[in-house]
């Protein structure tokens, strides 16, 4: 649903469920010159905590680390990478509703960097 979602944007998918010791990135997506590294979250519409929520500190550590990983496998200059999140909104008999959420932490929220 969300890369589907994110591909109508204009956001070119390159790969699904990266995984990398104890890390994993949901999406890895091209838009423009930029790479971005999404992480979906999904919820049932009368939930008390909205899904970017359950984005916290450790979990963004995870994801830069899984996305470092992936960067590394490039061997070539990375482009520049930004993290956004994807939230679905889906209960059940009804049509899910998604927000991108563009630019949702950095490097430094994280209290990390690239390492290469």
């Amino acid at each position: 649903m969300a890369a589907r979602f994110l591909g109508r944007a204009g956001l070119k998918i390159l790969v699904r469920n990266y995984r990398h010791r104890g890390g994993e990135v949901d999406l890895v997506a091209r838009h423009g010159r930029e790479l971005v590294m999404v992480e979906v979250k999904s919820r049932h519409p009368r939930a008390r905590v909205a899904p970017e929520a359950s984005v916290t500190w450790g979990k963004q550590r995870k994801i830069i680390g899984a996305a470092n990983a992936y960067l590394r496998e490039l061997r070539c200059r990375p482009p520049p990478v930004r993290f956004d999140i994807v939230e679905v909104w889906q209960a059940t008999g009804e049509i899910p509703r998604c927000r991108w959420i563009r630019h949702a932490y950095r490097l430094e929220d994280a209290g990390v960097g690239w390492s290469r």
